[in-house]
């Protein structure tokens, strides 16, 4: 069975129902999504591409709201561990998480090109990898991958 990939949502995109799931999520989780969460991830989900920390600061100050770095890092830490955001280690940026994941096995694929992420949630592709990794004594610390490459629209006007 082929795992389905996800794009990171368009720019311009509202993320009204990836919102209402957050709000969701986190209420499970027993835990709040305040109003500068909300902010952040809404951002996240907007932007159609991987943020740096301080983008999303100065996307804040044009919205007229004043952010700490400190505030924002806490809060993108907060993201990150209610699996609503990921980090691109390559990249110092963050995006929006855009699909469900059970446990580790998420591989992050980052155009070089136009910096667009995409994630894949295969866990037998993920096993495999370590499994193939032990065999050479390495074992995995993450539970992400990044893949850099070319995205489909990339790659066509390159080989155009």
């Amino acid at each position: 069975m082929k795992a389905p990939v996800r794009a990171v949502p368009a720019a311009g995109s509202g993320g009204c129902s990836a919102a209402k799931d957050a709000e969701e999520l986190c209420a499970r989780h027993g835990v709040r999504l305040t109003a500068i969460r909300r902010k952040i991830f809404k951002i996240l989900l907007q932007a159609g591409a991987p943020l740096k920390a301080y983008d999303i600061i100065d996307r804040m100050r044009e919205d007229g709201r004043r952010i700490t770095p400190a505030t924002m890092y806490r809060t993108l830490e907060f993201l990150l561990q209610q699996g609503l955001a990921h980090r691109i280690n390559a990249l110092n940026a963050y995006v929006p998480c855009t699909a469900a994941h059970d446990s580790g096995g998420l591989l992050l694929f980052v155009c070089s090109d136009c910096q667009k992420a995409s994630e894949l949630n295969d866990p037998v592709l993920y096993d495999s990898l370590r499994a193939r990794l032990g065999v050479l004594g390495f074992s995995l610390d993450n539970a992400s991958i990044e893949i850099q490459g070319a995205c489909p629209s990339c790659s066509a006007g390159k080989s155009g």
